[in-house]
């Protein structure tokens, strides 16, 4: 394959004959190197999209610009997937330093993960202001200011929630008896 001739961008900028060799060179090889950068991470067009930016702004230009770009695919797939499990064990340790939501009483038949399951099963919007409202403490206006709502429609909603949760756990109380 010829040379592509690229320059830094923002400066003198790209021709259209740049253009069009880059533009080349990613349909005759981009799904080849999405495909390269899967086997490292889960992002792999933003591998691809980086190291293109990047040899974009190589002076002088790659002799051999599709083994340079596979080099580059694979550094930024690497780093992206290093990057995700960095995050994963912060996230991870954050969650054990936190209590748990819900505690399981000896007297209670439901658990927390049965709570947190019947939470889950409502709509996202409803979960978000019973979250709000009962393990958050927030009043109804202030919920109403967080979700963009009136505060009318946040109590209906809110009750609305209650009793679907409500008939939800009568359901699993009457399964257990």
């Amino acid at each position: 394959m010829e040379c592509v001739a690229v320059r830094e961008i923002g400066g003198s900028g790209l021709n259209r004959s740049d253009t069009l060799q880059l533009s080349d060179l990613v349909a005759a090889h981009g799904a080849a190197l999405r495909l390269y950068a899967r086997q490292w991470c889960r992002w792999p067009d933003d591998a691809v999209q980086e190291a293109l930016i990047d040899l974009l702004r190589q002076d002088p230009v790659p002799d051999h610009p599709l083994a340079w770009l596979f080099v580059a695919v694979r550094r930024r797939a690497m780093n992206l997937a290093r990057a995700e499990q960095r995050r994963t064990r912060h996230q991870r340790a954050a969650a054990e330093r936190c209590a748990p939501w819900f505690c399981d009483g000896a007297d209670s038949p439901l658990t927390g993960a049965d709570v947190e399951r019947l939470l889950a099963q409502l709509d996202a919007l409803d979960r978000e202001i019973v979250v709000a409202r009962i393990w958050g403490e927030l009043s109804f206006e202030q919920i109403a200011d967080v979700v963009d709502r009136s505060t009318t429609v946040v109590h209906r909603r809110y009750q609305r929630a209650l009793a679907r949760l409500g008939k939800l756990m009568q359901d699993i109380l009457d399964a257990l008896r």
